[in-house]
């Protein structure tokens, strides 16, 4: 691949100078950026930073006077809002910016977690009963639901607002959260069946032809045999919480080969239902029977080098390096 010039496109929870990366870049928070910034030059590109907090006039400012061959899009958020995520990438289009990762379209799709499900029940995938509530509305269809259910925001990401009490038991626990959604977090509910399984995530990488690597799973060893296991925001990002619970992630345990097959190819049928390109992860539980049932799906999840995405590519025998190349060619440049 010839050297490009690369426009690394990330959000800023602040205001910051670009002057200033450099010491944010040493911290955990941006270990995406910071290594992907380093692959990219070690490739042979001109990588150059770029965040955006909450004017987009200096990213446009950026476009006109250096004019990238490539944006490697990184950016999840404007002005720390979500729900603005695909609009960027529109963005570039518009601008005629070729882009890393998936579309707008794709991104739309995949934060609407009830919609997502809808579509890919009818193309015959497992997903859990669920019901969506929005805002200011209660849930209709409950008088069956089975339980325990499970009930989160329909567009956070992340686990955010997902904690031990979003396990219900009832029907007056249920509604209680669902307010408590609504409220504190300013959003949407969607109530799911709960899901009694291990948790797996499979990244898939490609457009066209679809490579989907070895699962990596979410593992409990300290929680007691019957608890329920749950991925909670604290069970994601609370390095002392994962260590009492014995909580970390890596390659799936044992997988009897047909499902594995069964599974990896309904991981591409759910990545190409929701127009995913360039890479993205499956979320899915594992039951004891041997079924497994789709939960979300993830478009452009971290990359970082100890991430399950590269970690897991990795395992498919592409090293961190190639699987940087990889996404650039994926973009079409």
């Amino acid at each position: 691949m010839r050297p490009l010039k690369i426009l690394l496109v990330f959000d800023l929870s602040i205001p910051l100078m670009p002057e200033d990366y450099a010491d944010y870049m040493k911290t955990d928070d941006w270990e995406n950026e910071a290594h992907v910034l380093e692959t990219l030059k070690k490739l042979g590109h001109t990588a150059k930073a770029f965040g955006i907090h909450d004017d987009i006039d200096p990213f446009i400012h950026e476009i006109k006077n250096e004019r990238p061959d490539l944006i490697f899009n990184l950016s999840e958020a404007f002005n720390g809002d979500r729900r603005f995520e695909p609009h960027l990438p529109s963005l570039f289009e518009l601008l005629g910016l070729k882009y890393t990762g998936a579309g707008p379209g794709a991104l739309t799709l995949c934060k609407d977690k009830g919609l997502t499900k809808k579509l890919l029940a009818y193309q015959g995938i497992r997903v859990p009963r669920f019901e969506v509530v929005k805002k200011g509305q209660s849930p209709k269809e409950l008088e069956d639901f089975p339980y325990p259910a499970f009930v989160k925001p329909l567009q956070l990401e992340a686990s955010e607002g997902i904690s031990q009490v979003s396990l219900t038991e009832n029907l007056a626990d249920t509604l209680d959260r669902v307010q408590f959604i609504h409220e504190k977090f300013e959003a949407d509910a969607i109530i799911e069946e709960f899901i009694d399984g291990r948790e797996l995530y499979v990244g898939v990488l490609g457009n066209e032809r679809l490579n989907a690597f070895p699962p990596r799973e979410l593992f409990f060893k300290e929680v007691p045999e019957g608890e329920p296991k749950i991925a909670t925001f604290r069970a994601k990002w609370n390095d002392d919480y994962r260590k009492k619970w014995g909580i970390r992630n890596g390659p799936a345990a044992s997988i009897p080969a047909d499902v594995l097959e069964e599974m990896l190819e309904a991981c591409k049928k759910i990545y190409r239902t929701l127009q995913l390109r360039g890479y993205g992860r499956i979320d899915l539980r594992l039951k004891p029977n041997g079924e497994f049932v789709f939960l979300e799906a993830n478009p452009n999840p971290s990359i970082a080098k100890e991430d399950d995405f590269a970690l897991s590519a990795a395992k498919a025998d592409i090293p961190y390096d190639e699987l940087i190349a990889k996404m650039i060619s994926l973009s079409g440049v």
